[in-house]
């Protein structure tokens, strides 16, 4: 941002000034007070960049004159604590071109000055060698009374004001502004305290031309100390503050690699689901097929083990209370249901043909010994009943 500075003070006899003095030290040239006889030469401080008068159109002839100018406003306050003049100082945008500087102080003088009927004489001052380079400022010495064909006139006090001067520097901001975007500068001034900007550097105080004519020459000031500790902290400032950067920098970083990450497990995850739903949908499928053959072989084994039992269960009975008389049809039933259940093991599990004869010796076997069986419990039931 542009350097933005515009003070404004009065030339008064009260602090001992001299207006003729403070035209001749703006200038860089030779005035003599014609009121006291005094002599004022700064032509050794080199010349500026630019100096003029601007005055009314209605002025007189002299006004353009800076000896006559300066005479004739000592000669015209007679009190011996007469303000004489008003000096205003602006900062000029460094980066503007010199000539580009001379229009913008031009436009402002006449725009705010010299059409208020006061007469401007204007200095242009290029930085130090041993200051600030980008301090091109510019020295605007107003005279307090207007003028008119007849000379001077009434003071103009409503100038004195505080709302008048942050007129003025709200004007001077708007066309400075203008010159330097008219010019292709995005650098731009602004009036505002560095608080109310939102800046958080602390201020420097003005110095002055005496005590910075004393630091450059090796002599400390009280004021150049205390622009030194402001310096100092707001270098404090500046160290705390990149630091700061620091660490919400390293923490976005952190939080962006956290956040690189889970998307990388998010996008992992995603691809490896359809490979997990289809081996639960595997594992299911062989869980079904295994119910299914469970299922499938107590369907076929249910009825061997029911007939099984029962026919244990009857064994037992047959035990404990005797077994009834079995009468020939009871045998053939059982003789033809042994059968049956060895065709059905037959089907199950297929066995070497057998020829005719084996069938019959087979049977006639199974026969024999189901009658024995039954003359055994017959005789073992009528004894217990002569016992009893």
């Amino acid at each position: 941002m542009a350097i933005y500075h515009l003070s404004a003070k009065i030339v008064s006899r009260s602090r001992g000034q001299s207006a003729v003095a403070k035209a001749a030290y703006n200038a860089h040239d030779l005035l003599t007070n014609e009121k006291t006889g005094e002599r004022h030469d700064y032509r050794r401080k080199g010349e500026v960049l630019f100096s003029g008068i601007f005055a009314p159109k209605n002025a007189p002839e002299w006004a353009q004159d800076r000896q006559a100018l300066w005479s004739a406003v000592e000669k015209r306050e007679k009190r011996k604590n007469s303000q004489l003049a008003r000096e205003i100082e602006i900062s000029l945008p460094h980066e503007l071109t010199q000539e580009q500087r001379e229009y913008l102080i031009k436009d402002f003088v006449r725009e705010n000055f010299v059409r208020k009927g006061m007469v401007a004489d204007v200095a242009l001052h290029t930085p130090h060698p041993d200051g600030d380079p980008r301090n091109y400022h510019a020295h605007v010495l107003l005279t307090m009374r207007e003028i008119g064909p007849e000379g001077f006139g009434a003071k103009l006090r409503d100038l004195n004001s505080k709302a008048q001067l942050e007129a003025w520097r709200e004007k001077w901001e708007h066309i400075a502004n203008r010159y330097l975007e008219r010019f292709g500068h995005e650098a731009r001034i602004d009036r505002r305290t560095l608080e109310a900007q939102g800046i958080d550097r602390e201020p420097t105080v003005h110095v002055g031309p005496t005590a910075t004519q004393f630091e450059r020459e090796g002599v400390q000031t009280e004021r150049g100390g205390i622009n030194r500790q402001i310096e100092e902290r707001n270098q404090q400032r500046e160290e705390l503050r990149a630091q700061h950067a620091e660490s919400v920098k390293d923490y976005q970083e952190h939080q962006e690699a956290a956040k690189q990450e889970r998307e990388a497990d998010r996008l992992g995850a995603a691809q490896r689901r359809p490979e997990a739903i289809a081996e639960k949908g595997t594992v299911k499928r062989q869980a079904r097929q295994i119910d299914k053959d469970i299922d499938k072989g107590l369907m076929k084994t249910a009825p061997r083990l029911l007939k099984g039992a029962t026919k244990a269960l009857e064994g037992a009975l047959d035990i404990l209370v005797g077994a009834p008389p079995v009468t020939p049809e009871q045998r053939r039933a059982k003789a033809a249901e042994q059968v049956e259940r060895e065709k059905e093991a037959a089907q199950e599990k297929p066995t070497p043909a057998k020829t005719s004869a084996e069938l019959e010796k087979e049977l006639f076997e199974q026969r024999f010994t189901s009658k024995k069986r039954g003359d055994r419990v017959r005789e073992s039931y009528f004894e217990r009943e002569r016992e009893r």
